[in-house]
Parts: structure tokens; sequence; C-alpha cells
């Protein structure tokens, strides 16, 4: 198994476990935590844009959650942008009147649920932190260059295929694996609503959800895809560069 070292400032004798190292930290991170790092930081990327007005006011425009709700489209975006910004930064009370001083938009099971999505999200940043600290850390001060690379390749084409499988099952049987995955997730089952009667399934319905999860995957696939070519190219550039190193040390121990 590939591992990415980190050692001191001075080189130290080469592990019999392959590995990188870097000039400021005496870790050594596996390959697989590498790898992995490199899935959670992209996956992690693309899902932050998809919670920016940038996408979600069209996507919301083509879900037709203004016709559903009967609202004007400026305040569909607003409550969306409202329910986004509670979910990230807080309070999480997600108490939002549709007007100045109206009735709230959720009831208290919705915002339940709400609740609950924001420790699931809370959760995964979590994760997608310690993978960019992890990139950060291994593309700044490795040393070796070649395992760096693969690992980093190899943990994108992971991620590109896991995706392609899941985004097969899901045009099969979408609300199949939309269950499933709240199953997981939210094992509590607070999360069936009344689409005639519960606002949270008016503004974001199920065809808001098919299109965020195509868009998803496809821009997750594609940005891992990208990954992989250049982790390719590196690889190579640092492959021939260690090989030009080996070179001329051999021809200067030669006597």
């Amino acid at each position: 198994m590939d591992t990415v070292k980190a050692g001191s400032g001075a080189a130290g004798p080469r592990s019999t476990v392959a590995g990188v190292r870097t000039a400021a930290f005496g870790l050594a991170i596996p390959g697989s935590v590498m790898a992995g790092a490199t899935a959670i930081t992209i996956l992690g990327a693309v899902l932050l844009f998809l919670l920016t007005p940038i996408y979600l006011h069209p996507a919301l425009d083509l879900a037709g959650s203004a016709t559903i709700l009967g609202l004007e489209r400026d305040t569909v975006w607003r409550l969306s942008d409202q329910t986004v910004s509670e979910i990230l930064v807080g309070p999480g009370s997600f108490a939002l009147p549709i007007t100045a001083g109206g009735e709230r938009f959720y009831d208290e099971a919705e915002a339940g649920h709400l609740r609950d999505v924001r420790l699931v999200l809370y959760a995964f940043l979590a994760l997608w932190v310690a993978g960019v600290a992890t990139m950060v850390a291994a593309l700044g001060w490795a040393r070796d260059r070649v395992i760096l690379w693969r690992a980093v390749g190899r943990g994108a084409l992971v991620l590109a295929g896991l995706l392609t499988v899941l985004g097969a099952f899901s045009l099969i049987a979408f609300e199949t694996a939309f269950e499933l995955f709240h199953r997981v997730f939210f094992p509590g089952g607070n999360y069936a609503f009344d689409p005639g009667s519960q606002r949270l399934v008016q503004l974001y319905p199920i065809a808001f959800w098919q299109l965020t999860s195509a868009v998803l995957g496809v821009a997750a696939i594609a940005a891992a895809l990208a990954v992989v070519f250049g982790a390719r190219r590196r690889r190579q550039v640092a492959e021939a560069a260690a090989l030009g190193t080996s070179a001329a040390l051999a021809a200067q121990a030669m006597p």
C-alpha cells in the first residue's frame, strides 16, 4: 500500500513501504487516505456550488416551485435562500415568514427535518475540511510526487466510477434511490411529507431533486475525470524528473 509520508527537513532513509515525504510534518498519510481526501474534496466543492443562488434559483424555476406554491418567483427564491442560510450558518429555527409578519412557511415537522439535514451536512463538511487540509498539506510539502499524484488520480477515478454506478441506478429507480438515501442518513424517519399540504416538498419537489442529483453527478464526474488526467500528467512529469535525478546521481557516483 502506498503511503504519503512526511518527514523532517533532512531526507531520511526510504521505507520499504512506498511513501511521499514532506519537509514540514512528521506524519505518514496512507495512499488510501489521500485518495479518499481527493474524492471528498471534489464532491464537497461541487455540493457547495449547488447550495448557491447561482444554481438554486434556475433549478427552482425548472422544477416549477413557484407554480406549485402559488407564490411569486422572487418570494420562492428568498425562501430558498433563507432556508439554505439557516442550514449553513443558523440559527436553525427555520421560522421563516412567507411575508413580513405573516404565517410561518414551515411547520414543526418540516423544521425538525431541516435541523436533521443541517447536522448531516455539518458532518459532511467536517470531513470535507479534513480532506482539504490533507490535500493542502500533501500538495504543499510532498517530496515523492509520483506516489502523491498516483493516489490523487486513484481517488478521483474511484469517485467517478462510484458516481457513474449510482447515477445509472438513479436513472432506473430514482424514487427508490431517494428513499434509500433518506433511510441511511435520516433513520428517524421524519422525512415523509405530504406534497399536497406541506411546503418543504412544494419548495423542493421531486423534480428539483432529480435535476439536482443529475447535476451533482455529472459535475462531480467531470471534475473527477479532469483530476484523473491532470494527476496522470503530473505523475508522468514527476517520474521523468525522478529518472533524471537518479541518472545524475549515478553519473556522479561513477569513478
